[in-house]
């Protein structure tokens, strides 16, 4: 069985991994772009560019959480499996479904918590201090990422752990 990669992104998932790497590209791009103008006037001219913290932040923070789904759909996380050799396959999968029922849990709430304070952010209109740009939106769009990767972490992670121990139970049986 092939493993579920950046091969299988299919259909609407294709499209929304494409969005998401173009939007997190295009973040980058434009963060070189605001360090290089902003150290160049800064040093050359005695002239910083204003509100580079702002921008700095909200890039970093589109940058982080638009792959965030992505990271979790391909199960590219940093993974340590030092005990994995020593515990048995249904300690392994019970370990992990559990696992992934508390971190969706975790981000769903999280997720939640943030939607409410991007709501009344947009509702009070607070903006940025320098450049006046709505600090909702920013919000809104880390809960909605939250979500999303809640979704792949439960439904795709216990997916993938079930296939990984119905795998290694039939090299168990062939052997």
């Amino acid at each position: 069985m092939a493993d579920l990669t950046q091969a299988t992104e299919k259909g609407p998932i294709r499209g929304l991994v494409l969005f998401l790497q173009g939007l997190s590209a295009f973040t980058l791009l434009a963060l070189m772009m605001i360090t290089v103008i902003d150290v160049t006037g800064r040093y050359l001219f005695n002239r910083p560019l204003t509100g580079s913290t702002e921008l700095t932040e909200i890039a970093v923070g589109i940058v982080v959480f638009s792959v965030f789904p992505i990271i979790t759909w391909r199960n590219d996380q940093v993974v340590v499996d030092i005990l994995d050799g020593f515990v048995p396959p249904w300690l392994h999968l019970l370990r992990t479904l559990l696992f992934n029922l508390l971190i969706s849990g975790s981000l769903i709430f999280l997720g939640q918590r943030i939607w409410v304070l991007g709501q009344r952010s947009l509702s009070y209109e607070e903006v940025t201090e320098y450049l006046g740009i709505p600090s909702g939106w920013m919000m809104l769009f880390i809960a909605v990422s939250c979500w999303l990767t809640a979704v792949m972490t439960v439904s795709l992670g216990n997916y993938r752990a079930w296939r990984q121990w119905r795998q290694q139970r039939s090299r168990e049986e062939f052997c």
